[in-house]
């Protein structure tokens, strides 16, 4: 059986592109099979930090009927697959978010795990796609602005009917201008599984095109992702 996991947030540039693509490869790396799907269709990220920079198969055509899910499918070298969406404006103008459903229908039963790189905000896209996953990881900042955003992405989530697999906290320098982890969990009301402070081997491995966790897995920040990846796998063998 699939766990469909979304990686959502209230705000954007908080590191949920980065967060799907290093708890995807903590999971592969626990051996577990992991399909990565970007589904923020308006401003994809996921294919151009594996390096695929403007690749011929997308979600975009595969829900248009215009590729097979295999040809939307790209194997990257660390191990991990990935459905990437169009980076073109005028593809992201003949995509209906509605058919969403689709690709989750296909994706059943094929893999361990589909983690979702899903939009910022509170639109329609990001119902679409929490109609369709099991649970969310929710992503944020140490500032007010990200949690109390954060807090209605919650909500949203939850009526949808998704657990809340915990929080990321990213971006992290741990200095006293910043929010305390337990006043975040105290407004979120769920527990931080990860604190993912500012690094060096981030950026790096972002240039590089690779994930973290498949360029640095002893790093500091690779260790936090896999304890993301190890409660998920945990929650998966507990079913």
């Amino acid at each position: 059986m699939t766990k469909f996991i979304a990686f959502v947030s209230g705000k954007g540039g908080v590191g949920k592109t980065t967060s799907t693509l290093n708890v995807g490869q903590a999971l592969i790396n626990l051996g577990q099979k992991v399909t990565l799907l970007d589904a923020n269709l308006m401003t994809p990220n996921l294919a151009i930090h594996l390096g695929f920079i403007n690749p011929d198969g997308t979600v975009n055509k595969f829900l248009r009927k215009e590729k097979s899910l295999p040809e939307v499918i790209y194997l990257h070298e660390s191990g991990l697959s990935l459905i990437p969406a169009s980076p073109s404006y005028n593809e992201f103008q003949k995509t209906n978010p509605q058919q969403l459903t689709e690709i989750f229908e296909h994706l059943e039963n094929s893999t361990n795990f589909v983690l979702i790189d899903a939009p910022s905000g509170l639109g329609y896209e990001v119902s679409q796609i929490l109609k369709n996953t099991d649970e969310v990881v929710i992503v944020v900042n140490p500032n007010l602005s990200s949690v109390t955003d954060a807090l209605k992405t919650i909500q949203l989530a939850k009526a949808h009917n998704n657990i809340i697999s915990g929080i990321i906290l990213n971006m992290t320098h741990r200095g006293w201008h910043e929010m305390k982890p337990q006043e975040i969990e105290n407004i979120l009301g769920h527990p931080i599984i990860a604190n993912i402070k500012h690094d060096r081997k981030i950026r790096k491995s972002v240039h590089q095109q690779m994930p973290l966790n498949y360029l640095y897995p002893k790093s500091s920040s690779a260790r936090e992702f896999k304890k993301v990846a190890q409660q998920l796998h945990f929650e998966e063998k507990v079913k």
